[in-house]
């Protein structure tokens, strides 16, 4: 893991970029796999501390992070918040790249009131083809 760190508008603080970098590490280390590149922007503008993530990672994703509140600490805390809960749909994306058990022709309806359905779209066909020649259009 690479780490940079820079600051807009305020001085260098090494407790911020220890607490920073302790906090995504810990988040990164749960997700991914192969090296990652993260650099991390600290702006203050008036009362507003913002802090900013650029986030390459080595599966080939990237992402753009960021939080402002009136705290810089815990700007670092939502934006790692931000990071983890992205960083989670980007590793269920790649466990479930097949779909549903692999199977492509499957559909699932939700209706209030009614449980999943597991339907086949092969079914639907037929259905449609049935309607059709009764209705006789």
């Amino acid at each position: 893991m690479r780490f940079q760190f820079s600051f807009k508008h305020m001085e260098t603080s090494d407790a911020l970029q220890s607490y920073a970098e302790g906090k995504l590490r810990q988040e990164i280390q749960k997700f991914a796999t192969k090296p990652v590149e993260c650099h991390l922007t600290f702006s203050v503008d008036r009362h507003n501390h913002t802090a900013h993530l650029s986030f390459n990672g080595g599966d080939g994703f990237s992402f753009q992070v960021d939080h402002t509140c009136t705290d810089m600490y815990g700007s670092v805390d939502h934006m790692v918040d931000k990071l983890e809960s992205q960083l989670r749909k980007q590793k269920e994306k790649l466990k479930n790249h097949k779909g549903h058990k692999g199977r492509k022709d499957v559909l699932y309806l939700v209706d209030r009131g009614f449980e999943v359905a597991e339907v086949d779209a092969g079914d639907i066909l037929k259905y449609e083809a049935a309607r059709r020649k009764v209705s006789g259009g």
